[in-house]
C-alpha cells in the first residue's frame, strides 16, 4: 500500500488565506468563554495557509484542526481531541475503502460510504492514515489517500477550542522552521541470503552458493541497502545536494556461509540532479541502477537494480511526476523533515527475474503518487 494525495491548485492555495482569516476569528472564540485565545498573528496565518491547515466543527459539534490539504480532490480530515474525522470521494457509488492507521488496518467501509471516524485516536498524538481502495471492476478513477494528522490534546485549564487552535499552529511552525529537507530512495533484499536466479549469468552461481542480503524490513533508519540515492534540500538558497552509494556484494559457501568473494558494483549510473528550485519548491531527478558486480549477464543481457523518477516536492507536499523501476529488490521512499520521517513509497519484489528487465517482469510505474509531509 502506498500513500497518495493531491498537490492544491494555485486557485485554491491563493484563496486559503482569506479563509482562514474568516474562519480563525469565529474558531478562536467559538466557545465564547472568558480567556479564549487573541487572533492569531499574521505568521501564524501565513504559516496555516502554507500548510492548508484551517478550524472547523465535527459533525457533533465539537472544535477541530481541518486538514484541506486534499480539499481539491474530496478529500479532508477533521481532528478533535481524542477523534479523527476522516472524509473522501469514492471512485464509484458502490466503493469500499479500507482505513490503515500507520500500518494497522482499522477497518473496511460499506459499499458507497465516503466517511470515517476513528475514535480510538490518542489526544497529542500524530497518526499517518491512509484510505485505501478495494478494487472491482473499473478502477481507473481509484486512488489511494495518504494524510497525516495531529490529534489536538487538551492542557489543565484549557478550552477545547484553544487545543485545537495551538495543535495547528504549532504543527505549521514547525513546518516553516525546517531548514532543510531530504528526499531517499533505497533498494535492499529483505533476506539474509538469496540465490543467483540466472543460471551461467554469474561467477558464483547454483546449489555451491549464495548471495548476501539486507536481512531487514522497510526501515528508514536502517543502514543496510544495496543503493541509495539522496537529495538534501536548503529550501532558503533553494539548493539540492545529491548523494549516491551502493554497498558491497558478498558471494557465502551454501554449506556453511563462509564468506567467497566480496566486490562492489561502481555507481557510475547512480544520479541525483536539481531539475528546478524556486520559493518553495524544488524538482528532482533520481536514478538509481547497479549491476551485480560477480554477474557478466547472459545474450549481452545484465540484471541490475534499475528506476527512475522525477520528483516535485514543497514546503509540505510532493508529487512524482513521472518513473518507473523494476520490481528486484525492494525499493523505499521516505522524507526526512525537521526530525521526522514520512513515507511516500514502498514496494516488495516480486521476483529475481526481474532484475533482467521488462522481458520478464513488467516495470512497477510510480507515476501519480502524490501525498503530504510535515
Amino acid at each position: 500500500m502506498h500513500v497518495r494525495a493531491s498537490l492544491p491548485r494555485m486557485a485554491a492555495l491563493a484563496a486559503l488565506p482569506l479563509a482562514l482569516v474568516a474562519t480563525t476569528a469565529v474558531a478562536s472564540h467559538a466557545d465564547g468563554t472568558p480567556g479564549s485565545p487573541a487572533p492569531l498573528s499574521a505568521q501564524q496565518l501565513s504559516d496555516l495557509a502554507e500548510q492548508h491547515l484551517s478550524f472547523g466543527r465535527t459533525s457533533s459539534g465539537r472544535a477541530a484542526v481541518v486538514n484541506g490539504a486534499l480539499a481539491d480532490r474530496g478529500v479532508t480530515s477533521k481532528a478533535a481531541p481524542g477523534a479523527v474525522t476522516l472524509a473522501w470521494k469514492p471512485y464509484a457509488a458502490d466503493a469500499r475503502y479500507t482505513i490503515v492507521r500507520g500500518e494497522t488496518p482499522l477497518a473496511t467501509t460499506e459499499p458507497g460510504q465516503a466517511t470515517f471516524e476513528d475514535t480510538t485516536a490518542t489526544a497529542g498524538a500524530s497518526y499517518q492514515y491512509r484510505i485505501v481502495p478495494q478494487l472491482k471492476g473499473d478502477t481507473s478513477a481509484a486512488r489511494t489517500w495518504g494524510l497525516t494528522v495531529a490529534v489536538p490534546k487538551v492542557k489543565h485549564g484549557e478550552t477545547e477550542a484553544a487545543a485545537v487552535r495551538n495543535t495547528a499552529t504549532a504543527q505549521a511552525a514547525a513546518a516553516r522552521a525546517s531548514a532543510t529537507t531530504t528526499l531517499t530512495w533505497t533498494t535492499f533484499i529483505p533476506e539474509k541470503y538469496i540465490n543467483q536466479p540466472i543460471p551461467k549469468a554469474c561467477q558464483y552461481w547454483g546449489s555451491k552458493y549464495v548471495y548476501g542480503g539486507d536481512n531487514r524490513g522497510f526501515d528508514w533508519k536502517s543502514s543496510r541497502y544495496r543503493t541509495s540515492a539522496s537529495a538534501l534540500i536548503t529550501w532558503k538558497s533553494h539548493k539540492v545536494n545529491g548523494y549516491t552509494s551502493v554497498k558491497a556484494t558478498h558471494v557465502y559457501r551454501k554449506s556453511d556461509k563462509k564468506l567467497v568473494a566480496q566486490k562492489t558494483a561502481s555507481a557510475k549510473d547512480m544520479a541525483v540532479k536539481r531539475l528546478g528550485a524556486g520559493s518553495g519548491y524544488a524538482d528532482i531527478r533520481m536514478v538509481t541502477h547497479s549491476t551485480n558486480p560477480f554477474c557478466g549477464g547472459v545474450a549481452k543481457v545484465k540484471g541490475a537494480i534499475d528506476g527512475a523518477l522525477t520528483f516535485h516536492i514543497t514546503r509540505g507536499g510532493w508529487e512524482i511526476r513521472s518513473g518507473n523501476h523494476r520490481q528486484m529488490p525492494n525499493h523505499e521512499i521516505y522524507i526526512y523533515n525537521g526530525g521526522r520521517a514520512t513515507w511516500v513509497y514502498k514496494s516488495k519484489y516480486a521476483s529475481p527475474l526481474c532484475l533482467v528487465g521488462a522481458a520478464t517482469c513488467d516495470l512497477k510505474n510510480l507515476t501519480g503518487y502524490y501525498g503530504k509531509y510535515k
